[in-house]
């Protein structure tokens, strides 16, 4: 009965962070995924890998273990929000290549959290997915997240009004821009020419009708152009995958102090 005790709140901490990164991480959080399943999945994660947490001292089930559990999910859903932050930059550039493309108004429902999406993001951020699957990212996830608990142990406290970490999260912000930018770049600039071009033409030629054919024009040379630059969008995802797991590393180590 002593064990139970004593084994019951750190199966129950472990449980909480565990469903808070579930319900916040990409893969895991997609709308189409059952709560049942999220919860189910993280009480069996939580059991077979509570045993392997370890804590310098007791956790007693009283006023204090509240908030305990505040501390958990509050670094389950940091962890699972700084990785979903970077899936977010494929959405960033679509809308950026749409707006070029002439595309913008032409959004879709996005099946993982019912908000209207880019058409062009939405094609790469399945493509995005499948290849983070492919790679086993979400293994990664698993693993990183049964790692935290060596970095942020449940009976200490994190160091939330530490300045670092408000830092390190612009940083993600800022990196995500500039991704996404850059992952539009070759869109953005080749499209630009077009209209340059078209824009040549219609001054040299006013009898022809630009506006009937630029548009058709630009769909077509802008879906050339992302053909070509497709190899170029996996090493960039690739590249963005990597920073992914090293932010959450680095989030993790700025929490533990």
């Amino acid at each position: 009965m002593l064990m139970f005790q004593q084994l019951l709140p750190v199966f129950l901490l472990v449980f909480v962070r565990l469903t808070a990164f579930f319900v916040s991480a990409p893969i895991f959080s997609v709308r189409g995924v059952p709560n049942q399943f999220k919860i189910g999945f993280a009480f069996l994660v939580a059991f077979i890998s509570f045993s392997y947490v370890t804590g310098e001292k007791p956790i007693p089930l009283d006023l204090m273990f509240v908030f305990y559990v505040l501390k958990e999910v509050l670094v389950g859903l940091l962890l699972g929000f700084v990785c979903q932050l970077f899936l977010y930059v494929v959405q960033i550039a679509g809308g950026l290549m749409d707006m070029q493309m002439g595309l913008a108004m032409a959004n879709v429902i996005d099946p993982r959290t019912g908000a209207y999406v880019p058409l062009t993001g939405q094609i790469k951020s399945i493509l995005a997915t499948l290849y983070f699957l492919t790679i086993n990212g979400h293994h990664f996830l698993i693993a990183g997240i049964i790692k935290s608990y060596q970095m942020v142990p449940i009976d200490t406290w994190i160091k939330v009004g530490n300045d670092e970490i408000f830092w390190l999260i612009m940083k993600f912000f800022s990196y995500m821009f500039t991704s996404a930018f850059l992952m539009a770049g070759p869109i953005v600039v080749s499209l630009f020419l077009v209209d340059l071009s078209l824009g040549i033409i219609a001054k040299s030629v006013p009898q022809f009708n630009i506006f009937v054919v630029g548009l058709p024009i630009k769909i077509i040379a802008s879906f050339l152009i992302l053909i070509v630059v497709m190899p170029a969008f996996f090493i960039v995802v690739s590249s963005l995958f990597e920073k992914m797991f090293s932010a959450m590393a680095d989030l993790m180590t700025l929490l533990g102090g």
